[in-house]
């Protein structure tokens, strides 16, 4: 199946990249996907960026491959790299993180909102990570200005998060957006509903995905409902 994906003529075929996702599922060595990660037929660069957002941190050894995937020319290679990088990476990683993060000024909106997903759920060390690389990759970008905003241990308030959603530039926009629709334990509403309310049509769809629930995380509770329990306990 392996050889039918190096097949210079590959041109797609998800009934056998499900197949060898299987095989994987069953002991097939994850080395295989090596061949298949420095091929010149974009197809088959398609296909090994979807199988490995199923590897998680087994695709460690990859992470310069996965990184160039990055650059393809397909949006959803980009995406499913994108997605793998955020779940294979360690502190040693950190230029491949920056990579990831540069992607945030991507232009096509499914890669953006994949790294806005990054943003929203990466570890606290990854995103530190990411914005310091981005920035040294891009030294006079809107990277560099997230990366004096974040800090060493960033917290988000009302005020930041206003002055990050109302920047000139869209890069910081977004970068706000993921922030105030970041899952916490309680979901601060008064920071989505300063999402909701951006002129930005796509901060606002970012924040209108998070109400919609599919972006919340099923620990996640909103501080709304906590307000609510409040009220009865004290009658």
């Amino acid at each position: 199946m392996i050889e039918k994906l190096l097949d210079p003529g590959f041109a797609g075929d998800g009934v056998l990249a499900n197949d060898i996702l299987c095989e994987f599922e069953r002991g097939f060595p994850i080395e295989n996907l090596r061949p298949l990660l420095v091929s010149s037929n974009e197809n088959t660069l398609a296909a090994v960026a979807f199988l490995l957002t199923f590897m998680g941190f087994r695709a460690n050894c990859f992470v310069v491959e996965i990184t160039a995937l990055l650059d393809a020319q397909d949006s959803r290679t980009r995406s499913d790299a994108i997605e793998s990088l955020a779940n294979c990476t360690t502190p040693a990683d950190d230029a491949a993180l920056g990579r990831v993060l540069l992607r945030l000024d991507d232009e096509h909106p499914g890669v953006r909102w994949k790294v806005i997903q990054f943003i929203r759920l990466a570890q606290p060390w990854q995103l530190k990570l990411g914005l310091e690389n981005a920035a040294k990759l891009r030294p006079d970008s809107a990277f560099a200005t997230l990366v004096k905003v974040h800090g060493q241990h960033f917290a988000a308030t009302e005020k930041k998060l206003r002055w990050l959603l109302a920047h000139t530039d869209p890069i910081v926009r977004r970068f706000g957006a993921a922030i105030a629709t970041k899952p916490r334990y309680v979901v601060d509403e008064g920071f989505v509903e300063m999402a909701l309310q951006s002129d930005d049509a796509e901060v606002s769809g970012i924040a209108t995905d998070c109400c919609q629930s599919h972006l919340t995380p099923i620990y996640a509770v909103w501080s709304s409902l906590l307000s609510h329990i409040r009220l009865q306990s004290t009658h």
